[in-house]
């Protein structure tokens, strides 16, 4: 028993002195259910220490300091500020100014609507969810979180991240796992307990917001994924109508912004009346696609895999009649599978079929590009979780529209997928 008890002893490397020593965190015991997070926590530097021994487990964090440490977890707080702030409430006193800064200018943390920060109030479990959800992969309606006791106790702005963390893992809710808790302040401990799981799945972290340099674990090392360098931005124009046209190309992989709209060809027959719940449906690519810039992104025959995820009941009838579709992965010709995130193109609860667009200005633009990551997900909150009535025929063509980044690796096999070269590839010639 009186090792159970024993209180947190944490060994910290000081380089200066080549030596090490070993630190008694005397608020925290070996029992103390977050001890090992606490511990790792501490070491990569996330969080420190207070009153020369203490962690204070059980405190709160403000949002400035929730941000600068979320900015050492995805390692991007060492880059340079070159922009000012736009937060009425952030000057040259305020704690941490330059890592809210910061974290504007990569768009990794939003502000009020009355253009403040509030840096120094605590930050609360709803606010912690929005900014994590923000910056990782996934999207808005991968899981079901109505078993939660205090669901109907998120405010509306939050459900979705909540939907998005849980499935993803990145979320923390003790001592009772049936509740979110979610107007309450986060705690140091369950910070600790938040940034170690991020930490350990970085590849959720979406690609804009890593440091590309420095995210790679050992597996990583050996084929060198994640050591990406930029090459250029280029643009997507298969709809005219599309609520973001970036695509952003690296020496190894290309990433197809979320916003972007790519076309698919049903392979087989949708029916929305005779769906169930876990049914796959099959999209093709009907040609190969490339960029504007001539970049080859991916070839004719690759494969985008559809699943149903909620059927909508008539009132009267009880019988199906709306179902909810989403894009989870897709395949290249080769066999190579990667994992995606879209829905069905659609408005006023129809898909939006090719042959059935003879004016794209007709089809109402959603945003501008120049809104935030924030702005845009409530602006196409219903075409990401449409629950649509519809029924698709074989070989008829849909548009899709990407919900999350998707990423393109380039295998050795990749390049030989195109069944045609590019009018700029025939000019290489």
């Amino acid at each position: 028993m009186k090792n159970l008890f024993k209180l947190l002893v944490i060994t910290i490397a000081i380089m200066t002195l080549n030596t090490a020593i070993a630190l008694e965190i005397i608020d925290v015991k070996n029992s103390y259910w977050a001890s090992q997070e606490i511990i790792r926590a501490i070491q990569n530097g996330y969080i420190g220490i207070v009153d020369g021994n203490k962690f204070n487990p059980e405190g709160t964090m403000t949002r400035s300091e929730f941000v600068y440490s979320l900015l050492k977890v995805i390692r991007r707080q060492n880059e340079p500020v070159t922009q000012d702030t736009t937060f009425k409430d952030v000057d040259e006193l305020t704690p941490n100014k330059k890592f809210i800064e910061l974290s504007e200018q990569i768009r990794m943390a939003f502000g009020y609507p009355d253009k403040t920060f509030k840096p120094n109030i605590a930050i609360n479990h709803n606010e912690t969810m929005s900014m994590i959800a923000n910056i990782t992969n996934g999207y808005y309606n991968a899981a079901d979180i109505t078993n939660f006791e205090d669901y109907s106790e998120i405010p509306l702005w939050a459900k979705r991240p909540y939907i998005k963390n849980v499935a993803n893992g990145l979320y923390v809710n003790h001592p009772d796992e049936s509740k979110f808790t979610p107007n309450n302040n986060l705690t140091r401990a369950e910070a600790a307990v938040l940034f170690d799981r991020i930490a350990s799945n970085l590849d959720k972290v979406k690609d804009e917001f890593k440091d590309l340099y420095d995210t790679m674990s050992d597996a990583d090392d050996e084929n060198d994924f994640n050591k990406s360098e930029f090459i250029a931005e280029n643009t997507l124009n298969l709809a005219p109508f599309a609520t973001n046209n970036k695509v952003q190309i690296y020496d190894n992989k290309k990433i197809i912004e979320a916003g972007n709209i790519l076309i698919g060809t049903a392979l087989n027959p949708v029916k929305a009346r005779k769906d169930l719940v876990g049914h796959e449906y099959v999209f093709t690519a009907p040609n190969d696609v490339y960029t504007e810039q001539g970049t080859f992104l991916y070839p004719k025959g690759t494969e985008f895999y559809a699943r149903v995820e909620k059927i909508g009941y008539s009132a009267w009838r009880s019988k199906p009649e709306r179902s909810r579709v989403i894009f989870h992965k897709y395949s290249l010709p080769n066999g190579e599978t990667y994992d995606m995130a879209a829905v069905p193109f659609t408005k006023n609860d129809k898909v939006i079929y090719v042959s059935d667009v003879k004016n794209p200005k007709n089809i109402k633009n959603l945003t501008s590009f120049k809104l935030s990551q924030k702005e845009y997900m409530i602006a196409c909150a219903h075409q990401m979780a449409p629950l649509i009535e519809y029924d698709i025929k074989n070989n008829k063509t849909i548009y899709i529209l990407i919900t999350g980044d998707m990423v393109i690796p380039q295998s050795e096999e990749y390049m030989n997928l195109r069944t045609k070269r590019s009018i700029l590839e025939e000019d290489d010639i």
